[in-house]
C-alpha cells in the first residue's frame, strides 16, 4: 500500500527485490501518492512460514524474496477495494 500512500515502494521491498521492481518518476510519484478516495483491504490466508535464512544467497526470485519456507497447501482468498476520482 505504499505506492498509493506514500508514493513509492517501502525500502525494504527496495532493497529485496532490487532492480526488478519498477521504478516511479517524480511525476508518477506524485500522482500516485493519496490518488483514492477509499481503500479497502480483506486478505484471508493459510500460509505457513518458516524463517529461512539459507535462502539469502540464492537467486532472486519471487519465492525467495521473502527468505521464508511457505507451505505448498495452500488457499488465498482476498478482495480489494479502490475507488479513485479523477478531476480533470
Amino acid at each position: 500500500m505504499d505506492p498509493l500512500t506514500k508514493g513509492e515502494y517501502p525500502k525494504s521491498m527496495r532493497s529485496m527485490v532490487g532492480n526488478r521492481l519498477p521504478k516511479f518518476s517524480k511525476e508518477e510519484s506524485v500522482q500516485l501518492r493519496g490518488s483514492f478516495d477509499f481503500l479497502g483491504l480483506n486478505y484471508y490466508s493459510s500460509f505457513y512460514a518458516a524463517n529461512a535464512p539459507q535462502l539469502r544467497g540464492a537467486k532472486p526470485a519471487q519465492q525467495t524474496d521473502n527468505l521464508v519456507n511457505v507451505t505448498s497447501n495452500y488457499q488465498v482468498n482476498y478482495t480489494l477495494s479502490l475507488v479513485n476520482s479523477v478531476i480533470f
